[in-house]
């Protein structure tokens, strides 16, 4: 039996006997190519946008009075978003025209489709009708929005009785109407009592690094009523968690979700003077455009860079050898250059 030591020097020879032939050199250039094109350990797609801990939404439905004399001001205030799933057809709306249509808008708050009028949906072409009639209000309270555009829906409420269609025809109509269904309804008073059960969900949102939202019907006044002492706190918890939280909207958070979802990444190529990506996206960018947060991490001798995606450039600021960047998810090369 051979030692240790005499297999090592076989070994040896054997090496140089290949290296002498050219083959091992063909070989660790193969491989070392193979590598560079597959290589996705230096850049990722950040989970959530600018890299936050977790996502919280939210919503309030039937385009309530109190919504627009308690709610709006207090995120407004604090730069918060939300998201309002109207029904222009019916009163609270039409005592608050003026308000949803000209002023909120200009205000950073989202508006989704609660239907027309709240009225329920006896047929297909009710329901067709309720939408249409809907989107068209939303259109014109944000006149600049490119169209067609994704636009959230908030299924109202409504008895049995007055809700005929089937889940199918519902889908259809949504598609038609490039609608996304929201996250099904939780919130106060119905789910929650207390701030402490109200402030637990950011709690929860945040350990699960996922999406989490509230809606609201009455604040301070109206039907389903939240106190005001309550929605308050809820602020104060999520301005207080802001360095944790993505706080936005419901078509945002799906747009993200989705990039995300169907985006690849492989870095072809990375060296001193630059890495180069290919970023692949299966989603539609007619209407999936919310940009997506990546990192990167560069040579240590980069203090600051140039990120390059068709012909727009961004200077971005190394921080722990790692740049952090927005990018459109459209399919093509991304480039990542040092600063000179």
């Amino acid at each position: 039996m051979k030692s240790l030591s005499q297999y090592s020097l076989v070994l040896r020879r054997l090496t140089t006997v290949l290296v002498a032939a050219g083959l091992v050199g063909v070989k660790l250039s193969a491989a070392t190519a193979v590598a560079s094109e597959v290589s996705q350990t230096n850049t990722t797609i950040l989970k959530w946008k600018d890299g936050k801990q977790a996502v919280f939404l939210l919503a309030f439905d039937d385009s309530t009075v109190s919504q627009v004399k308690n709610v709006i001001p207090e995120l407004a205030k604090r730069g918060i978003v939300g998201t309002f799933y109207i029904n222009p057809g019916n009163g609270p709306y039409a005592s608050q025209r003026k308000a949803w249509e000209k002023d909120v808008p200009g205000l950073g708050m989202e508006y989704g489709n609660h239907t027309f009028t709240h009225a329920g949906a006896l047929s297909v072409a009710e329901f067709d009708r309720e939408i249409e009639q809907c989107n068209e209000v939303i259109q014109k309270c944000f006149p600049n929005r490119k169209q067609p555009r994704l636009i959230s829906f908030g299924r109202p409420g409504v008895p049995k009785v007055k809700w005929r269609i089937s889940e199918d025809e519902v889908k259809q109509v949504l598609a038609k109407y490039h609608l996304i269904e929201r996250p099904s309804f939780y919130g106060p008073p119905i789910h929650l009592k207390t701030i402490d059960e109200i402030r637990k969900c950011v709690d929860q949102a945040i350990a699960k690094g996922e999406m989490g939202h509230l809606d609201f019907h009455g604040v301070g006044g109206d039907w389903l009523v939240t106190p005001m002492e309550q929605f308050i706190a809820l602020l104060d918890k999520l301005e207080s968690c802001r360095e944790q939280l993505w706080l936005t909207d419901a078509i945002s958070w799906h747009k993200y979700l989705t990039e995300r979802k169907s985006a690849e990444i492989k870095e072809v190529q990375s060296d001193a003077k630059q890495i180069q990506i290919q970023l692949t996206c299966k989603s539609d960018p007619t209407f999936y455009d919310y940009p997506l947060s990546l990192a990167t991490k560069v040579p240590p001798t980069w203090k600051e860079c140039i990120v390059i995606q068709g012909s727009t450039k961004t200077n971005v600021t190394v921080t722990a050898g790692t740049v952090r960047y927005e990018i459109i998810p459209i399919t093509g090369e991304i480039l990542l250059k040092p600063a000179r």
